[in-house]
């Protein structure tokens, strides 16, 4: 018989079930191969220096352990045949694991990831990849592809809706490769004219010209084993790139995001240019593995990222995909200690706290600029001050020291001077003798004090250490607390008696600095009701001001101690005064509606930048970096401890440009790595980022990629998504559908004049019976309400409709996953970025049009684009909003 279609795909589906079957029994030989002891391996284990060896090993057997498990899944993701220049043909699978052995038929087997053999699965037929070979450099032409979804049934590997295209077939889709074998398996000797034909008119079922459009069928991230060839080309961009991902709903960019993450951290599969860069990271290649980070704005998409990464075989705990909102409060009050906590921090963040006008939100860069210069000027003008103190002081020793820090202070300096910085800390012996000596005796004369007054009155300490108590709640602080007290060490936590008198210590010299400076202390601060209480007791005013006479030398001396830290250490502090003297400017601030400890949450990320891009500036300088032990102490610790070989972003446009430029801030330098993907007509936030500016604003050098296939859409959705785009930007991309598929699928439906819930969920009721009869099995479905308060109350009311159906409803408050791909679940729309569903209702879009005024037709857009095939929404009005009524001869009312 002539080598047909039928034979062609019946000995492609021979070799490939041949090959998994195989693959599959290496790989579970392997994983029951006894696992080394590796600190036996060491004829003479040293604790202190074969640990981190012995650590990388074990990284290392785990990895093959991860990849051997996933070559028992799923042995291979795509059969490729290439040709080269000769004419000779090889067959390459290609799975997403590392292979563990080379097949026995001579075929090969390569991993996606690698370069430059992996790309052959995303290679176009007739498309070329250069490769090496023994032999030299050989061109391989792809001629025949096959994309391959392994699943083991009953101990027997089949192949599940596979593409196989050729030269001059295809593609077809093929539902099962073992139902080929068992159709098509047969010689010609064995058939009479009858069987023939027979055979032949069940063969017509077996596979499908075309591309089929594949539903969804379960509440998650579309899996692609295998990219296509564009994106294929991004994320095998090497590892120290400044990349953006820009492209419509559905067009795979978190995909394509995952696994670049995969590809950079299959350490093998990178070419050396790339792994020299890691070798110089601060993690380096034994910390490679763990040393990334990826943001996200939803805790829901956070959840799918991570079960998108385990398919990838990558590990992703809490700790590698964070919100910005938690990783943000984590930063402020726990790492940086900005924000009020038990170990320090006077700042509280309070959400939608009314501290900033609306055009701020709309001009975050310049508001930040205008910070940085501000607070850096403030720095050292601050200096100079104090070195002027120091200069005029009557004893001799600090004149002297006075004089010297004068002069290596920058005459006018606009930006972080290093130089400077580093003169000053070679002046830290001499400084720390003068203030250990000035601090030591007035803390001799307040403690004599404080002493006297306990010995005089024996029950007053414990009178103290419960007044103190009483004080937790205290809000209000005075400028003397929130500036910090610049004679002190840093203050340690302390409890009982002990944190009493710490407390008193300290208002005694809040009010010696005020006696010394003729001003008052708040009366309701901390420190302030603590004098008031502790009244005339203690040292007399003559004393309390030659105190503060000493305290306000001791603290322009401790100024000088540590440049560096007292720079990124105070940015909080001149962030307050900022604060007030722009708000005093009716610039950037409202006038009141909060008080001077709180702080909207862009505020934090305000001060949260202002610190890790002053700590960058300062570890560019090499002396600085180098420095681990003198200028590079904890507070630049802090900063580098916080640096990642990797730094991802998920939907990119949903933050604002500071809070990039916080995340890209965490990139460690040497390797410089930041991916971001988004769609500026997704953006559902209103300080979310909102042109290519500002994404440029954070790294000039970003190279902007758009992708826009989408491979989730019907035609009819995919037309409507892109005439809502076309409302709010005419200029928006479009998004194409994927060439030679089906993609055929139904209007979306409107319910119009809907006033109660209970026309609503009998509306909905309907059109879901209609989908159950349409589709091959009960699809996710899920219903997008405008609020949260809406979600509970909703689900019930359609759970109880739907009851006699079998169908469950079940509400998703906060975004939190619940239920079953076979529920149906309700969302505020606000949680549901990055999902996808077969079927989407959208509840009241004229009730969102009322609440969400400025982001209408964003939301609108993110609601519409969840859906594959199905998409429905109600409006009380008689007709759709006015503000989208050009959509109205998109909908029916109806699914067939």
């Amino acid at each position: 018989m002539a080598d047909t279609t039928n034979d062609r795909i019946a000995a492609i589906a021979d070799h490939t079930l041949r090959h998994f079957a195989e693959t599959a029994d290496r790989a579970r030989e392997g994983l029951n191969e006894p696992r080394p002891n590796l600190a036996n391996a060491f004829t003479s284990f040293n604790a202190a220096t074969d640990n981190a060896l012995i650590d990388n090993m074990s990284d290392v057997t785990d990895a093959r352990a991860r990849a051997l498990r996933m070559l028992l899944s799923e042995p291979a993701v795509a059969r490729v045949v290439a040709e080269d220049e000769d004419g000779n043909r090889r067959v390459y699978f290609v799975s997403r694991a590392t292979p563990h052995r080379s097949p026995s038929d001579g075929s090969y087997a390569v991993s996606y990831n690698a370069m430059p053999l992996g790309r052959l699965a995303a290679t176009k037929i007739g498309g070329e990849v250069d490769a090496p070979s023994r032999s030299g450099p050989v061109t391989l032409t792809v001629v025949e592809k096959t994309l391959l979804t392994p699943k083991e049934v009953r101990g027997e590997w089949d192949s599940q809706k596979s593409v196989v295209e050729g030269k001059r077939f295809g593609p077809f889709t093929v539902p099962s490769l073992r139902a080929v074998l068992e159709g098509l398996g047969v010689t010609e000797d064995e058939l009479d004219a009858l069987d023939r034909l027979l055979a032949e008119d069940k063969a017509a079922g077996l596979f499908i010209e075309g591309l089929k459009r594949d539903a969804i069928a379960k509440m998650e991230l579309r899996d692609l084993a295998i990219l296509d060839e564009y994106q294929d080309e991004i994320f095998r961009l090497p590892i120290d790139s400044h990349l953006v991902i820009l492209g419509p709903p559905g067009t795979g960019k978190t995909t394509t995001l995952i696994k670049r993450l995969g590809q950079k951290l299959d350490t093998p599969s990178l070419i050396d240019e790339e792994r020299d860069v890691i070798a110089r990271t601060s993690a380096g290649p034994a910390g490679h593995q763990d040393s990334w980070i990826m943001f996200t704005p939803t805790a829901l998409l956070k959840q799918y990222v991570k079960e998108a990464f385990a398919r990838q075989g990558v590990a992703a705990s809490d700790q590698r995909i964070q919100t910005w909102d938690d990783y943000r409060h984590d930063l402020a009050r726990n790492h940086f200690t900005i924000l009020r906590s038990g170990s320090g921090g006077q700042l509280v963040s309070k959400d939608d706290l009314p501290s900033l006008v609306p055009a701020t939100v709309h001009t975050q860069r310049e508001w930040f600029e205008d910070f940085f210069d501000f607070q850096i000027n403030l720095f050292w003008e601050d200096l100079r001050n104090h070195a002027g103190v120091l200069a005029r002081d009557n004893a001799e020793a600090i004149k002297q020291i006075g004089t010297r820090v004068q002069a290596a202070l920058p005459v006018a300096a606009s930006g972080i001077d290093t130089g400077s910085i580093v003169t000053l800390n070679n002046l830290s012996e001499p400084l720390q003798a003068l203030i250990t000596q000035l601090r030591t005796d007035t803390d001799k004369t307040v403690r004599s004090a404080i002493a006297k007054a306990f010995l005089s009155e024996p029950s007053l300490l414990d009178d103290l250490m419960k007044f103190v108590a009483t004080l937790e709640t205290v809000e209000e602080v005075d400028d003397d607390e929130l500036d910090g007290d610049d004679d002190e060490e840093p203050r340690q936590v302390r409890v009982g008696r002990d944190a009493a008198v710490d407390a008193l210590l300290r208002a005694l010299k809040a009010k010696a600095r005020a006696i010394a400076n003729s001003r008052p202390t708040s009366k309701r601060s901390r420190n302030g009701r603590i004098i008031e209480w502790f009244g005339e007791r203690g040292p007399d005013r003559d004393a309390l001001r030659k105190i503060g006479q000493d305290l306000a030398v001791l603290t322009s001396l401790r100024r000088f101690l540590n440049p560096a830290r007292r720079l990124l250490n105070g940015i909080s502090t001149r962030y307050r005064r900022f604060r007030r003297e722009r708000q005093a400017d009716n610039r950037w601030y409202a006038a009141n509606g909060f008080q001077l400890h709180e702080l909207n949450p862009l505020e934090v990320d305000v001060i949260l930048l202002g610190l890790l891009r002053a700590g960058a500036d300062l570890l560019a300088d090499r002396r600085i970096a180098r420095s681990a032990a003198g200028l590079a102490n904890a507070a630049l610790e802090q900063v580098t401890s916080l640096y990642r070989n990797q730094v991802l972003v998920d939907e990119a446009t949903d933050f604002s440009p500071i809070q990039l430029a916080c995340m890209a801030a965490l990139c460690d330098p040497q390797a410089s790595s930041f991916v971001a993907v988004g769609d500026f007509n997704q953006r559902i936030t209103d300080w979310g980022s909102r042109e290519t500016e500002d994404l440029q604003w954070v790294f000039p050098d970003f190279d902007i990629r758009s992708v826009s296939i989408s491979y989730r859409h019907s035609r009819q959705l995919n037309e409507l998504a892109r005439d809502i785009a076309h409302i709010s930007d005419p200029n928006a991309n479009e998004a194409q559908l994927p060439d030679r598929v089906n993609n055929d699928g139904f209007r979306p439906a409107v319910g119009t004049g809907l006033t109660t819930t209970e026309e609503t969920v009998d509306w909905l009721a309907d059109r879901i019976a209609e989908i159950e009869h349409l589709a091959e099995e009960f699809p996710p479905i899920a219903v997008l309400v405008t609020s949260e308060e809406e979600v509970v109350p909703f689900a019930q009311a359609l759970n109880q409709k739907l009851a006699d159906s079998n169908v469950r409803v079940v509400p998703c408050p906060f975004g939190q996953l619940a239920g079953q791909d076979s529920d149906v679940r309700v969302f505020d729309v606000r949680h549901i970025k990055g999902l996808e569903f077969e079927a989407v209702f959208f509840v009241g879009i004229d009730r969102l049009e009322e609440t969400q005024p400025n982001l209408f037709e964003k939301f609108l857009y993110v609601g519409a684009t969840r859906a594959a095939l199905f998409l429905g929404v109600t409006t009380s009005g008689a007709k759709l909003p006015d503000r989208i009524s050009s959509l109205e001869a998109s909908f029916g009312h109806t699914w067939p």
